[in-house]
């Protein structure tokens, strides 16, 4: 499963700022030649793109970078700036996230498509995609 849904752009923020109790609302829009691009309520703009490997690269306007290196099995392991593992999925839509201040982020997905996400505080991130493709994470 490509991580195209708008609850990477959520994550991405958490990854690279301090955590929020509660996180930014995010939309995001795919063009026809699968770029993506977010933003949240507060402005924070994110781009992506999915090579035909199925490797990403995101950027956001702050000069953040996250890429996401796919093996065979359809795994990806996302590294930051630096080097350093901020995030993997699984081939089953299982997903883990940590943070820059420690804090662990797990998700799955649904058989209907839904994302729904816990960080180790206990808070929760649930995304919906409507008829349009549309995807909202809060």
């Amino acid at each position: 499963m490509k991580l195209s849904r708008s609850i990477l752009f959520t994550l991405l923020a958490s990854v690279f700022s301090v955590a929020n109790a509660t996180p930014p609302e995010m939309r995001c829009q795919t063009d026809s030649y699968n770029n993506k691009t977010c933003q949240d309520n507060q402005g924070n703009n994110w781009f992506g793109r999915t090579d035909s490997s199925g490797n990403e690269t995101w950027r956001n306007n702050k000069g953040d970078t996250l890429t996401g290196v796919r093996d065979s099995f359809g795994n990806i392991t996302y590294r930051d700036n630096s080097g350093k593992i901020r995030g993997q999925e699984d081939s089953f839509g299982n997903k883990s996230w940590s943070g820059k201040n420690g804090k662990v982020i797990k998700g799955r997905t649904d058989s209907f498509g839904n994302t729904g996400y816990r960080d180790s505080s206990g808070n929760t991130i649930r995304c919906y995609k409507d008829s349009f493709g549309t995807e909202t994470c809060n």
